[in-house]
């Protein structure tokens, strides 16, 4: 719950196409649940704004009002401008609509599509597909938290260890995601999810599977699965790390498990579904935020790939926007330190198996996204955000406490100072970003400290009232997901 109460803050602070590629998606949304699958070809040629993404083009009918704000919106890429400068005009009634998202997977935009049918197509339309997007993304969030619980009645576990884990993979990024139309909120909390689920299942061998467990793991695969064209791979490469961490006995219980044999299925089922949806549609990752040159060989696409690494990192952390609004030093850094610290001291610690499957892990995170940059999977260029990576790089924090939770010396490691400290980098971290996202909006980013006193745009709820409430949202946030019985407590 609050989760999704900290997304939905995160949705109505911001103006409408306030992210990336969100008025291509609201459209591809809007025409979905209308009852077109993909659209059509366009029958001559695209606006001069779409060129970089000609080839994923496509015409739907859609209300001529999405139209009206082209693209992008007036103030992406031009952080001088405020949200002022955005108006809707024209008629509310279908008309052809360029979309470069009407070949993505479906079934994200048909669920935040059901909101054209409740109201008429304008900025209400688009606030309600992003609290639409902001329960989804609480719900796998929230049960990720209550599968770590489940921990904290076995005396091996640290819930609060797990809690912390869970605190720094929960990044200003995911939330941000979280409250636009974008698939990516969705995924990446599936893929939380998923990982909190599945290491739970593998975490606690000889004890006897849980059903429920399992359920929140198949749910969330198969969500992982179907958001995003790449959710098969993320769910292998989970998987991968997931096996190498389980005991033969772990296994075995699994095998002998009815529920878990069922959902496995339907995971499967889901993953191939969206592979052959790949196969024949073919959907590329098409976006007019941050696009590199096209036209680059196979060895400068990885040479650029790999330049772009430490920027994809921030970007995971927080780069809000269209790609224009960093997070502030203050957010990123301490961030890093946080989890470098986990990383380090699971690694120093834990069973040599378990650490060299932790430097696998993150070895994947940095290679993933140049092997898939340097593919025939796009070819225009470097396409890839860091957003696109958070999948698999949210089991990083989340994989390091639980190898720690079943160390004793990991498990002496919490203690109220340690406790203390995750709490004031995680929720500051949070504040601040989104302070910080707000004020562009209202202000500028060169604007006043005060943004909400002389505010030049206004959300649906006044600057200081959202920022207040993201501050007691956040608080009781890290406070539920940090304030746990020790392991001694809970057994």
């Amino acid at each position: 719950m609050l989760v999704t109460v900290l997304c939905g803050l995160w949705a109505i602070s911001q103006p409408v196409f306030a992210g990336p590629d969100e008025p291509s998606n609201v459209i591809r949304a809007t025409a979905l649940a209308h009852g077109q699958l993909t659209g059509d070809e366009p029958r001559g040629p695209v606006a001069r704004r779409l060129r970089p993404v000609e080839d994923s083009v496509r015409i739907v009918q859609a209300p001529a009002i999405y139209a009206s704000i082209g693209a992008v919106p007036c103030f992406a890429d031009h952080v001088d401008l405020l949200a002022p400068c955005l108006r809707f005009r024209g008629p509310t009634e279908d008309a052809d609509v360029a979309t470069y998202a009407a070949r993505q997977p479906p079934a994200y935009y048909a669920v935040v599509g059901l909101a054209s049918w409740t109201h008429q197509a304008g900025t209400a339309t688009v606030y309600l597909m992003r609290l639409i997007t902001a329960a989804i993304t609480g719900a796998f969030v929230t049960g990720a938290l209550l599968a770590s619980a489940i921990t904290a009645v076995h005396r091996s576990a640290a819930p609060r260890l797990l809690g912390v884990g869970l605190a720094v993979a929960v990044t200003p990024m995911l939330l941000f995601l979280g409250g636009l139309v974008n698939p990516s909120g969705p995924e990446i909390a599936a893929a939380l999810a998923f990982w909190v689920c599945s290491l739970v299942l593998v975490s606690r061998p000889g004890a006897r599977v849980d059903n429920t467990v399992v359920a929140g793991a198949g749910v969330a695969g198969c969500v992982l699965a179907l958001s995003r064209q790449l959710g098969p791979l993320w769910l292998v490469l989970i998987a991968v790390v997931v096996l190498a961490m389980a005991s033969r006995e772990t296994l075995r219980n699994l095998a002998r498990s009815t529920w878990a044999r069922v959902w496995g299925g339907l995971i499967f089922a889901s993953a191939l579904a969206q592979v052959a949806w790949d196969v024949i549609v073919q959907p590329r990752d098409a976006t007019l935020a941050a696009r590199a040159p096209s036209g680059l060989s196979w060895l400068e696409q990885v040479q650029d790939s790999f330049g772009q690494t430490f920027r994809w990192y921030r970007e995971m952390i927080g780069w809000f926007g269209w790609l224009d609004n960093p997070a502030a030093t203050l957010v990123w850094i301490p961030w890093t330190a946080a989890l470098a610290f986990l990383v380090f001291v699971a690694l120093a610690w834990v069973r040599r198996r378990h650490a060299v499957v932790l430097l696998a892990l993150l070895a994947g995170v940095v290679v993933v996204p140049v092997v898939v940059n340097a593919t025939p999977y796009n070819a225009d260029g470097t396409f890839w955000q860091g957003s696109y990576t958070l999948p698999l790089a949210v089991g990083v924090p989340i994989l390091a406490a639980f190898t720690l939770a079943a160390t004793e010396r990991g498990r002496d490691l919490v203690n109220g100072r340690f406790v203390l400290v995750i709490g004031l980098v995680v929720g500051f971290g949070q504040l601040l970003a989104f302070a910080q996202d707000l004020r562009r909006y209202t202000v500028g980013v060169d604007g006043p400290l005060a943004y909400f006193q002389r505010a030049q745009w206004n959300p649906p709820l006044p600057p200081l009232l959202l920022t207040v409430g993201f501050a007691l949202a956040v608080t009781a946030f890290v406070a539920w997901l940090l304030d746990r019985p020790t392991a001694d407590a809970a057994s």
